[in-house]
């Protein structure tokens, strides 16, 4: 099942199902509100027969969902830990953050201020949880999962974002750190288990600066689950990021480009950066 965030008018959006030739809309604002609306939300997701629309309606500038916690891993791809001259640590280095902007899979996102603050960036499989879990095994851990989706982390070098500063929107104010995450949650029965063997690409104004496959993933999807519910008490909608490849370290973002990020089979991510000061006047 393939589930997405839609804008119905420019105050409303809803979640919805993906089906053949048109899209099914659900009693949800978003696909979070579903995963947080009871244990049964992937089978009332896929029995519902509400109103319908055509799939060119599937617009995905709206998030897809706003993830109470976003757990971010570090190097978790020979290639970047390559880049960054760090050995893998022995256990996963997650760090719990929250987003201080979260956009949808086709924003516009405004370059910081400072010329001296650079953004880091890169094409990463996120994993939604869907269900409260906490110190589980990782023998049970992919349970836990609702699907995956596709996450692109534009965050400012250097920079810590406060918690009381999380915005959401299709087009965002300057940040520091804006989670771009879509354009579908595909859940787990339309996925390969654990997510592996799913090939992640990601392009700065067309050129391939990453290339890379899930299954080369140092710490897979499991292993993440589990260390994660040993930090914290996993919640419906907290997010996994299971860390970027190398290829985009020294390549910085400016006005005018375009990024383009995408895992086969779950969607892709398409993001214009534009000056701030052009979104000061507007």
């Amino acid at each position: 099942m393939r589930l997405t965030t839609i804008g119905i008018t420019r105050d409303r959006t809803a979640a919805a199902r993906l089906d053949k030739q048109h899209l099914t809309l659900l009693p949800h604002p978003d696909v979070g509100a579903l995963l947080a609306s009871g244990m049964d939300w992937a089978q009332r997701a896929a029995a519902h027969t509400g109103d319908q629309l055509p799939l060119h309606a599937a617009t995905t500038t709206a998030p897809l969902l706003t993830p109470g916690r976003l757990m971010q891993m570090g190097p978790n791809y020979r290639t970047c830990s390559k880049e960054l001259n760090q050995q893998h640590p022995p256990k996963p280095s997650l760090t719990i953050v929250r987003p201080h902007t979260t956009a949808g899979a086709q924003a516009i996102v405004p370059l910081p201020v400072s010329p001296d603050q650079g953004m880091v960036w890169g094409v990463e499989l996120g994993v939604v949880v869907s269900r409260h879990a906490h110190r589980i095994p990782t023998a049970t851990a992919l349970g836990h999962v609702a699907g995956y989706v596709v996450v692109n982390h534009l965050r400012t070098t250097g920079s810590t974002v406060p918690v009381s500063e999380s915005r959401s929107g299709p087009r965002t104010r300057p940040a520091r750190s804006v989670l771009l995450i879509g354009p579908t949650l595909v859940t787990t029965d339309n996925v390969p288990l654990g997510g592996r063997g799913l090939t992640l690409t990601a392009r700065l104004d067309g050129r391939l600066l990453q290339k890379a496959n899930t299954s080369e993933l140092h710490f897979d999807v499991a292993t993440l689950v589990a260390h994660a519910s040993t930090l914290t008490t996993l919640l419906p909608g907290d997010l996994i990021t299971t860390g970027t490849p190398g290829g985009t370290l020294d390549h910085p973002l400016e006005p005018g480009q375009n990024l383009h990020v995408a895992i086969k089979g779950l969607g892709d991510i398409t993001t214009g950066l534009t000056a701030a000061e052009t979104e000061a006047r507007r």
